[in-house]
C-alpha cells in the first residue's frame, strides 16, 4: 500500500505543472520539493544554492526527502537535479508510487530557457548539450521507476490521466490519511 505519488524526472519535464493539475484531480495535497526548500531557507533556490554550495543545499535536499516521504495522499515533486541514487529510491519506494516524467530534448530547452538564472546548475550558454547530458543521466533512472510518462506533447489533462492509467495498470492502492500511521 502507498501514501503518495512521487514525480521525478530532469528539469523541463513538467513536475510542477503535472503535479498540481494532478494532485488537484485526485484531491491531494501537491508538495513541489524547491519551493518547500525556498520557503525554509528563505530565498530563491539559485540564491540558496549560491550561500550554501552544492553540499548545504544536497543535505536541505535530504531532509525535505525524509519529511517528504511520510506524507499521506500528496503529489510531491522533486526538484530536476535532486540526485537519484538507490538509496533516494529506497526511501521514496517505501510509501511513493514513483512517476518518471520525460520529455524530447527540443521541449526540455524550451521550458528550461523560459527562466535564465533560476535554475543555479544549468549551464545556459551550452544548453543543448547541457539538456543532452542531463538526458543521458536520467536514462539510468527509469527503470528504477514505477512508471514513465512522456510530457512532450499533449495537454496537461492527457498527460494526467496517462500516470493515473499507469497507477490502475499496477494496481496501486493508496493508504488514506484517515488510516494512517
Amino acid at each position: 500500500m502507498k501514501r503518495n505519488i512521487v514525480l521525478v524526472g530532469m528539469m523541463g519535464s513538467g513536475k510542477s505543472h503535472i503535479g498540481r493539475k494532478l494532485a488537484q484531480r485526485l484531491g491531494w495535497q501537491f508538495v513541489d520539493t524547491d519551493r518547500r526548500i525556498e520557503r525554509v531557507v528563505g530565498m530563491t533556490i539559485a540564491e540558496f544554492f549560491s550561500q550554501a554550495g552544492e553540499t548545504g543545499f544536497r543535505e536541505r535536499e535530504r531532509t525535505i526527502l525524509h519529511q517528504v516521504s511520510r506524507y499521506h495522499e500528496a503529489v510531491i515533486s522533486f526538484g530536476g537535479n535532486f540526485p537519484m541514487n538507490i538509496e533516494t529510491y529506497r526511501i521514496l519506494h517505501r510509501h511513493g508510487f514513483i512517476v518518471a516524467l520525460l520529455s524530447e530534448p527540443f521541449r526540455v530547452e524550451e521550458r528550461v530557457s523560459r527562466h535564465i538564472g533560476k535554475r543555479p546548475t544549468v549551464d545556459y550558454d551550452n544548453l543543448r548539450e547541457f539538456v543532452r547530458h542531463m538526458m543521458r543521466q536520467w536514462e539510468d533512472v527509469y527503470p528504477y521507476c514505477d512508471g514513465v510518462v512522456d510530457t512532450t506533447r499533449g495537454g496537461a489533462g492527457q498527460i494526467v490521466e496517462m500516470i493515473l492509467q499507469k497507477v490502475d495498470e499496477k494496481k496501486v492502492q493508496f493508504m488514506s490519511r484517515s488510516k494512517g500511521v
